[in-house]
């Protein structure tokens, strides 16, 4: 099954603080990106921290980004919420594509054919 040719789906990882609560964003994310459906996941808030290089976040946690990654899910880190962390950028894991602000997560899931997920 696919979805309608120019469907984007933008998940914001916001209270998922956790990796148990994280998990279910990114099961959205990957079976969206296997659907044929363009994925952005941006982690904002607290949530940023889960991609931190060195994150002991878990295997499981692990494999689930990389299946992500491989399905072509696009991964976004927010640029306050990195300061509020006391992170830089070359403190995010590889896989992450960059650093994008709420201007850019808006216009993303505000264009045609855009939709939002919240976690």
């Amino acid at each position: 099954m696919s979805a309608d040719a120019g469907a984007r789906l933008v998940i914001l990882l916001d209270r998922a603080v956790t990796v148990e609560a994280a998990q279910s964003a990114l099961r959205y994310a990957s079976t969206a990106a296997a659907m044929d459906v363009a994925v952005e996941l941006h982690a904002v808030s607290a949530s940023v921290a889960l991609l931190h290089r060195d994150a002991a976040a878990g295997a499981d946690w692990l494999a689930s980004l990389a299946q992500a990654l491989e399905l072509g899910v696009e991964l976004y880190a927010c640029p306050q919420a990195l300061a509020g962390q006391g992170m830089q950028e070359e403190d995010l894991m590889s896989g992450v594509v960059g650093i994008r602000g709420a201007p850019s997560l808006l216009a993303a899931g505000l264009a045609p054919g855009g939709r939002f997920m919240v976690f």
